[in-house]
């Protein structure tokens, strides 16, 4: 019976989950399940009454206007709403996918990097290490070369999100379209995804677990080391380190689930919602360089430097929380 529900599975696939659909989905199953049984008690064997089953009931173009979902049929069955994908078409999206999150980690960490250079030059400007570490009196120019890094960095992590996109221009048409596979690929992929579910949690876990640690051990600190201002400064850097660590953990893990989502036409990828992508993946850079621009805006302005970096650790926070609430809701809608 397995084999004939995952059959069932492909057939409606690429129709829209409205009640209308899910109405005629169980009722075909029902078909399927009375015909497969009774061909079992007349002594057929598994794969005969699989197989004739299969081929008594497994064309939904002859049974769609028997089942009331003709027009969704029609409509969903056209050409222009498909993409075929083999089996090696979708390996190599999935590791391009995996390529794709990495790059994009790697230049929110490199954000991350520029604003921690930011912090820690500005603060040895000011004289605020010159008792640990030693050193000239206050100088503005370690200031000029925390920003010359930022903007550096910032320039690297541009690069890398373009890049990024022009890589993967060629697999945006899965955004759009439903995914067709062959039965075998599909369990295999499938299958594939299940193993990443619990990698997927264990990230999330991680790095929101680390993020809320690493703020309580900063508030702590500012409790206990209040007239110490190289300790909170250390503190904030290692902060917005573990907040870097914690975003990449985020968009490597979503990005592979979301890869195996479109392959399969399922979370944000069903057919009622080809037309707007992930969330997290549609946000996450615009979000991070909208923090960025927040970030040197106040600080110029304000010349408050010692001051505007609070944004980094709500602005991860905030990201890490949203993203584990889309990826939970995500998960449980199938």
């Amino acid at each position: 019976m397995d084999a004939i529900f995952n059959y069932l599975d492909n057939m409606f696939a690429h129709l829209p989950k409205t009640e209308e659909v899910k109405r005629a989905k169980t009722e075909l199953g029902q078909m399927m399940e009375d015909k497969y049984n009774q061909l079992r008690a007349e002594g057929r064997s598994d794969n005969e009454a699989v197989g004739q089953v299969i081929s008594e009931f497994g064309n939904l173009s002859e049974l769609a206007e028997e089942l009331g979902i003709s027009n969704q049929f029609q409509q969903a069955s056209s050409e222009d709403n498909f993409v075929y994908v083999t089996a090696a078409e979708g390996e190599t999206f999935i590791e391009k996918s995996k390529k794709a999150a990495n790059m994009i980690g790697g230049g929110v960490a490199a954000i991350m990097l520029g604003v921690i250079s930011v912090i820690f030059f500005s603060s040895y400007a000011e004289g605020i290490f010159s008792q640990v570490l030693g050193g000239d009196e206050p100088n503005k120019v370690y200031l000029a070369v925390g920003l010359g890094l930022l903007f550096i960095l910032i320039a690297f992590a541009v690069y890398l999100f373009v890049m990024t996109g022009i890589a993967n221009e060629k697999y945006k048409i899965f955004d759009k379209k439903v995914v067709k596979l062959d039965p075998h690929n599909k369990m295999l992929i499938q299958k594939a995804k299940e193993n990443h579910r619990p990698v997927l949690m264990r990230k999330i876990s991680i790095g929101v677990g680390q993020i809320l640690l690493a703020v309580a051990a900063l508030t702590v600190a500012g409790v206990l080391f209040e007239d110490n201002e190289a300790v909170l400064v250390s503190l904030v850097c290692l902060l917005l380190l573990i907040i870097g660590i914690s975003v990449w953990l985020f968009i490597s893990g979503g990005a592979i689930q979301s890869a195996y989502d479109k392959l399969l036409n399922e979370g944000d990828y069903t057919a009622e919602r080809r037309k707007s992508e992930s969330v997290m993946q549609r946000w996450a850079s615009p979000y991070w360089i909208l923090i960025v621009v927040v970030y040197l805006a106040w600080s110029f302005v304000t010349s408050s430097w010692d001051k505007s970096w609070i944004i980094w650790p709500i602005a991860g926070v905030l990201f890490g929380l949203i993203s584990a609430i889309v990826q939970a809701a995500t998960s449980n809608k199938e």
